[in-house]
């Protein structure tokens, strides 16, 4: 069990955090550590992932592979958010200062002419420290899977 100590809360850590117990820091084909307690989603998404004409092109992938747009925020931020949940985490990488990124491949049915079709959607999240709970860096469409 990871104790709390007055250091650990001046960083946020709170001892409720630790009811499941995890590793730290996370391991590829666990779960990542507290994805129901997830954010940033929405602001990524629609600043950058499905955002049209932003110079990576992460739009034109999903509304090419998925016919989603910004339009269908809620439905991709659900999509993604109930996944992680569910699907583990595929890649970890050490960030310095700003703890680990962790990558998790969730898959999502797409829409309107492209409802028979599933993409794999990469997904990384940042965790700064333990019990941080994940933001999300960035989501777009890969070929590869988990």
């Amino acid at each position: 069990m990871i104790r709390t100590t007055p250091q650990s809360l001046s960083w946020g850590v709170h001892s409720s955090w630790h009811d499941q117990r995890v590793s730290w820091p996370p391991r590829i084909g666990e779960l990542l550590p507290r994805a129901e307690d997830a954010y940033g989603v929405h602001e990524k998404l629609v600043d950058y992932s499905l955002k049209a004409g932003h110079p990576r092109g992460k739009a034109e992938g999903f509304a090419r592979a998925l016919a989603v747009t910004v339009d269908d925020l809620e439905y991709v931020a659900e999509a993604l958010l109930s996944r992680v949940r569910t699907t583990p985490v595929s890649g970890v990488r050490p960030a310095g200062v700003h703890g680990f990124h962790c990558e998790v491949i969730v898959q999502v049915r797409g829409l309107r002419d492209r409802a028979d079709r599933v993409a794999n959607v990469l997904t990384a999240w940042q965790i700064r420290w333990d019990g941080d709970p994940p933001r999300l860096i960035t989501a777009y469409i890969v070929s590869r899977v988990g």
